[in-house]
């Protein structure tokens, strides 16, 4: 193989304090799959398609507070109409503060966001232009 390497993916690593309520709300609300859960419960990864998030358990407030006030995740997705509309009846029983419904962006993106039981913004977005 010739040339310069290249990064393929990249994966983000949350904080959460509690991993299986966590997992719980990303494969009962959001339809991810829980692929894997350590034993001890301190880390865990969910996957949707192509798209993973992990997850590490802390008590540690510093983190805790980046993740619900600085972690924000961009998802980029197929047939948003589609998804949503499946995600819908979960989404709409979330507090109205952890749901932006599905919008049109001035930059032709259409997207809906969510925040998880930590507050990770999670922007699930498709490209309509």
């Amino acid at each position: 193989m010739s040339g310069n390497p290249i990064i393929e993916d990249a994966v983000s690593i949350v904080s959460v304090r509690d991993i299986e309520k966590t997992m719980a709300f990303y494969s009962e609300v959001l339809n991810f799959e829980n692929r894997f859960v350590s034993e001890d419960k301190s880390f865990a990864i969910a996957v949707h398609g192509d798209a993973a998030i992990h997850f590490v358990k802390t008590d540690h407030t510093g983190a805790l507070d980046a993740t619900a006030n600085h972690t924000a995740i961009y998802l980029w997705v197929k047939k948003i109409d589609e998804l949503y509309a499946m995600l819908r009846p979960q989404l709409e029983m979330l507090p109205k503060d952890r749901l932006r419904r599905l919008f049109t962006t001035e930059y032709g993106m259409q997207e809906f966001h969510v925040k998880d039981p930590d507050g990770c913004a999670l922007l699930f977005g498709e490209n309509i232009q």
